[in-house]
């Protein structure tokens, strides 16, 4: 069955390639060769279930585009706390596009990325008083109407000489902030409560609207964001830009080397031009005599933070089979910024849990966020306190291409008396 499966594979492939040229001829043995040693996978072993569809994909590629999509489901519940204690199925289909423009008649560094994501169903966002939302993926961009369809990233990045890197336009910071080690992950790949995957400052919105740069060292690399502090969720950006002021957030993060293993020690600064409500100067607006006219506004706000990542152990050079441990401490105003301080640490991996599993990850957190003083005090009634909470996930690769996971969210809610503990299943699979 498997010569069969090859033998069809290859007729397939021979026919939606067409005739070689002349050139290509000249060295068509060699590429019979390497084919015959490297036979196509089977849909078991590819990376996307749709495969190469019929050599576009490739086509694509070639051209310096790539399309990547993507269907997430969730089924997760809240089985302890005050609330609904029914399960929720919810999803998320996305597409990202990436186009290397250079390869389409433009400069050389120039590049393109689109964003795509529709979300449906519902979620446990909400539930039992918790105010770091348990399930990331479903919080942006809704769930209902048409706020559950955005093109969260749209913009262009230019490359000068390999360290030097501009983004401009529309950018999903929850997609940046999953690209680091261990933790991030969007939601969707890794841990699903939001303060692991996007840790929050108060600040810095979802989807924004401005400028990324970065400047790669041998020593650090440097960052430099310009943006609009007001969140661009499904909105263009082109609206009303820069109407409520600017933010510029500085960093510099270190590469540090422990025992031949590689990681990162970062530091931050933000300073957002934005005017809030001056929290301290509300009364207990949820009690008679209400405070005469309106409260008074705060201008300004800013945030710094010190983060960490560390690979501790890794089974051979070139495998990815390992685990590292991750970090970040934040402080903000606390007026007008409701969230005052917060910290988390944790730990993730691939492989190393379960004999012949190498391709499996995991990871266990714990964070503690301190809303702001000032805000307690203005709302008395809400009894407002720090939250804390603990999350752990297991990811089951069954294909390249899809992976199901668990989750188990134990938080100490904000706004609520009870523990709240959360249960949940993941699938995701790529087209």
């Amino acid at each position: 069955m498997r010569l069969i499966e090859v033998q069809l594979a290859a007729l397939l492939s021979a026919f939606i390639s067409g005739p070689l040229s002349a050139e290509e001829g000249q060295t068509g043995g060699e590429a019979t060769a390497n084919a015959d040693a490297h036979p196509p996978a089977s849909w078991l072993e590819r990376d996307t279930l749709t495969g190469d569809w019929g050599g576009l994909r490739t086509r694509l590629k070639e051209h310096g585009i790539t399309l990547a999509p993507r269907l997430t489901q969730f089924y997760q519940g809240m089985t302890a706390g005050d609330g609904d204690h029914d399960f929720k199925y919810g999803g998320k289909v996305d597409v990202l596009l990436n186009a290397d423009l250079s390869k389409l008649g433009f400069w050389d560094g120039l590049s393109l990325t689109v964003h795509g994501e529709y979300n449906y169903g519902r979620s446990v966002n909400g539930l039992g008083g918790v105010v770091s939302p348990p399930n990331t993926a479903l919080l942006f961009p809704g769930l209902e109407g048409a706020d559950s369809f955005d093109l969260s990233s749209f913009y262009f990045q230019q490359k000068f000489d390999n360290s030097v890197t501009l983004l401009v336009g529309k950018i999903n910071m929850i997609d940046l902030a999953g690209m680091k080690p261990f933790s991030g992950g969007s939601g969707i790949n890794s841990f699903w409560n939001l303060t692991f995957a996007a840790p929050p400052s108060g600040a810095v919105p979802p989807y924004l609207f401005g400028a990324l740069m970065s400047v790669r060292t041998e020593r650090a690399t440097f960052g430099l964001w310009v943006y609009d502090p007001v969140s661009v969720v499904n909105k263009s950006g082109f609206e009303e830009p820069f109407a409520d002021g600017v933010s510029v957030r500085g960093s510099v993060d270190f590469p540090v080397t422990i025992g031949g293993l590689s990681g990162r020690q970062g530091f931050s600064a933000l300073y957002s031009t934005q005017d809030g409500t001056d929290l301290s100067d509300t009364g207990d607006i949820l009690l008679p005599p209400f405070p005469p006219g309106d409260p008074g506004i705060k201008d300004g706000r800013y945030h710094f933070s010190y983060s960490f990542d560390q690979a501790l152990y890794r089974v051979s050079e070139n495998s990815k089979e390992g685990f590292g441990i991750f970090g970040q401490f934040g402080i903000s105003d606390g007026n007008p910024n409701k969230l005052y301080w917060s910290a988390l640490v944790g730990i993730g991996g691939t492989g190393l849990l379960i004999p012949g599993r190498s391709e499996d990850n995991w990871g266990v957190a714990y964070y503690y966020n301190t809303p702001s003083r000032d805000l307690k005090d203005a709302l008395p009634l809400l009894k407002i306190s720090d939250e804390q909470g603990v999350e752990a996930f297991y990811n089951f690769e069954v294909t390249p291409w899809h992976t199901v996971g668990a989750d188990v969210q134990v938080i100490n809610p904000s706004l609520g008396q009870d523990t709240d503990i959360f249960l949940g299943l993941r699938s995701v699979t790529r087209f």
